[in-house]
């Protein structure tokens, strides 16, 4: 197995007293009525619902991306507020990441916070991990906008360090549960690539979306892992078209920290985890690391995993699970060990090879070895991206995108009963 341990990734610091960037006006959380009445299901409420220019700023165009975790007294959802003109959804432009906070298990929401505002570049994809030290981390990405020194603008990057990527991952931190920060902390990944003859990755360089995890058993116990993804402009030796879009030349890898994220190793998994994109770690009961992935390319239409026996160094090759049906949409998993089940997972995908939507919940009760045939639907409508949490008494958070006519209209917040999830797990 050909697994490379790439540099150490040393962050370069700039540091922020609390919450930055632009004050905007997002209003309440509001219920979803369209979801249905059904208590067994869950209140729903929308957290973030897309109206344009009616925004009193009349520049957030969408919300998408979510994010959630808890914290010992909080629950944190994030998202991109994308301030565009027109009516596409670009995932470039300018781009803040904002956050909302609930100090009750989600029924009822503060105002929405910017997290990180730089500006007009791109500054999204939340993926944060609460660790045992009382740290919360988040993972994030930035991209530039201007093309050009003199329409450059940044606070944090210079233009020649924009130049060297396309993208680049940042990082925040909290000691206190997200009432002040600390970054963003950059992470510089030069000579990300040991072998670029054979395999070179283009500037597309991402970590999450959804969350990171940090493991809690084994020789590896307190290891921060976090998924990411990448592009290639050179792939087994054979040059890729430039600005190809082929999902073939799509691969995922990993970082890691052993020191509460003070920095970072990452893996350079080329032949392992090709064709994946967008993964999200789950540490399994006997300590083992399995990786679920969005297929792409040739894979597209079904999930992928991989899985890890060391902490996360070496991985399974990638493998397609074509019972795991996806539409090409990013996922989230997380371990279910409640109810003296330890070997339970839970993964939140479109339920349908085609489309995004029926977002669902789909069980494993042998650590992913087999799944359940059937699931438990969270909506029959349109949705997409999606993230969970467990609670305490084994209910189920779960932040996803959704809407009557497309799947990323709004982004709502479901908390669905231990009791539900029980239900469904024991049919």
């Amino acid at each position: 197995m050909k697994t490379r341990i790439l540099n150490l990734l040393l962050p370069v610091l700039a540091l922020t007293a609390a919450a930055c960037g632009d004050s905007f006006e997002f209003g309440t959380p509001t219920h979803d009525l369209d979801e249905g009445t059904d208590l067994s299901a869950g209140t729903t409420q929308v957290l973030w619902k897309n109206k344009g220019a009616v925004y009193p700023t009349k520049r957030i165009h969408n919300f998408r991306i979510p994010g959630l975790v808890r914290t010992p007294h909080k629950l944190i959802a994030f998202c991109e507020a994308r301030e565009e003109t027109g009516s596409t959804n670009k995932d470039g432009g300018d781009i803040d990441l904002v956050y909302r906070v609930s100090t009750d298990d989600g029924q009822t929401w503060g105002p929405s916070q910017v997290l990180f505002d730089d500006e007009d570049n791109t500054c999204g994809n939340a993926c944060a991990v609460w660790t045992e030290s009382g740290r919360l981390v988040v993972f994030c990405c930035w991209a530039r906008t201007g093309t050009t020194e003199a329409k450059f603008k940044s606070n944090y990057f210079s233009f020649e360090e924009s130049q060297r990527y396309h993208n680049h991952v940042v990082s925040f931190y909290s000691d206190d549960e997200g009432a002040t920060w600390s970054g963003p902390f950059k992470w510089f990944t030069e000579n990300r690539n040991s072998d670029p003859g054979r395999y070179l990755w283009t500037g597309f360089f991402k970590a999450g979306p959804g969350h990171a995890i940090q493991l809690k058993t084994g020789e590896h116990k307190g290891r921060i892992l976090v998924g990411c993804d990448h592009k290639y402009q050179v792939f087994g030796g054979t040059a890729v078209p430039a600005d190809s879009e082929d999902e073939n030349y799509y691969g995922s890898h990993v970082a890691y920290s052993d020191d509460n994220g003070e920095s970072w190793h990452m893996l350079e998994l080329d032949e392992e985890l090709h064709y994946g994109n967008e993964c999200v770690p789950v540490e399994l009961s006997d300590g083992r690391i399995y990786l679920d992935m969005r297929g792409t390319g040739a894979y597209k239409k079904q999930r992928g995993w991989s899985v890890s026996g060391d902490g996360g160094i070496t991985w399974s090759r990638y493998t397609p699970n074509p019972l795991r049906t996806d539409p090409g949409c990013q996922g989230s998993i997380v371990n279910y060990n409640t109810n003296g089940v330890p070997s339970s997972v839970i993964l939140a995908s479109s339920n349908n090879s085609t489309g995004r939507d029926h977002l669902s919940i789909r069980a494993s009760l042998d650590d992913c070895a087999t799944w359940k045939t059937d699931v438990y639907q969270i909506t029959g409508g349109k949705s997409g991206y999606s993230d969970m949490v467990v609670f305490d008494d084994g209910s189920v958070g779960v932040l996803y995108e959704n809407g009557p006519t497309h799947y990323s209209e709004q982004i709502s917040f479901r908390k669905i009963p231990a009791a539900t999830i029980a239900k469904y797990i024991n049919e």
